[in-house]
């Protein structure tokens, strides 16, 4: 599936950024105008909107990412996914002056306000809590499916992306005072996705899943190429949902917006976790002891 998205996707306007290939047209897409009267604040694990809190985030993620991964637990695949991102963009952030972001402070507290509605999905699931459908479906396929680890790391991110990410950037603001549109930000993390692709298939393949030993089309990057493209679209559309969320004039218009990110996010949820073959989730769990018996 990757590899075909790849393919369909790679054109001559790909360029290659320090080794990174990325197709950049989210860059060509302009926001549309927003208020600038939404601004950031302080969040749980961030009130002041430094590069410590996306170190503590790290440390969050490995918390909970050590136990599952030793316990093959399918939900490890998200954490161990979710903390090669995260050091990506801290890596960055923590510059003096970052290669991608331009406010550091405002994507901080995306950062933290958005893994919070991660978090809070996990924590709300294990608790017999309500959560959003698409975030249902993931957990349910985790627990007791025969889903494979591609399909497990695409459930995870379509809830994350196109059903918390609009949250956590109308929540945050999408223009700065002066109405500069944090647009720029939003689309570096592109690059970064792109920087950490390949590791995370190559250590998908190792630890917990086989089935990326062979959707892996090294020496050529089309299978990174179509996951990153799938992704990005995602993000475009959080992007454009979140505009729509700031946007809206009544609370009815603002949960028409609402409606609609679930149920596109619920739409590819099913899509995504409705093809699987009888027995596999017994393959990939004997896979994941051998890789631990082993190390």
């Amino acid at each position: 599936m990757l590899v075909i998205l790849g393919a369909l996707t790679l054109a001559p306007f790909a360029r290659a950024n320090e080794g990174i290939v990325d197709l950049p047209w989210p860059e060509l897409l302009p926001p549309v105008p927003t208020t600038t009267a939404i601004q950031p604040q302080p969040v749980k694990n961030c009130a002041d909107g430094k590069i410590d809190c996306v170190d503590d985030l790290l440390r969050r993620l490995k918390e909970q990412w050590a136990p599952l991964d030793a316990a093959c637990d399918h939900r490890a695949l998200w954490p161990y996914a979710y903390i090669q991102i995260t050091q990506g963009l801290r890596d960055d952030l923590a510059r003096k002056h970052p290669k991608y972001f331009r406010d550091k402070r405002w994507f901080t507290y995306v950062i933290t306000t958005f893994s919070n509605r991660y978090f809070e999905a996990f924590d709300n699931y294990n608790a017999g809590r309500p959560v959003p459908e698409a975030w249902k479906i993931t957990f349910d396929a985790a627990a007791t499916g025969d889903a494979n680890a591609g399909q497990d790391i695409l459930l995870a991110s379509n809830a994350h992306t196109q059903h918390d990410l609009p949250y956590a950037y109308a929540e945050m603001g999408l223009r700065a005072k002066n109405g500069a549109s944090h647009k720029h930000d939003h689309n570096a993390v592109n690059y970064i996705n792109a920087a950490v692709f390949d590791k995370i298939e190559d250590d998908y393949a190792e630890r917990y899943d086989p089935i990326f030993t062979y959707a892996d089309a090294k020496p050529s990057p089309l299978d990174e190429i179509g996951a990153g493209e799938l992704v990005k679209s995602w993000r475009e559309g959080a992007w454009r949902n979140a505009e729509r969320l700031v946007n809206a004039k009544t609370p009815a218009e603002r949960k028409l917006v609402e409606q609609e990110i679930d149920a596109t996010s619920t739409a590819w949820a099913r899509f995504i976790a409705g093809p699987t073959v009888p027995g596999y989730r017994a393959i990939r769990d004997a896979h994941c002891r051998a890789f631990h018996a082993a190390h």
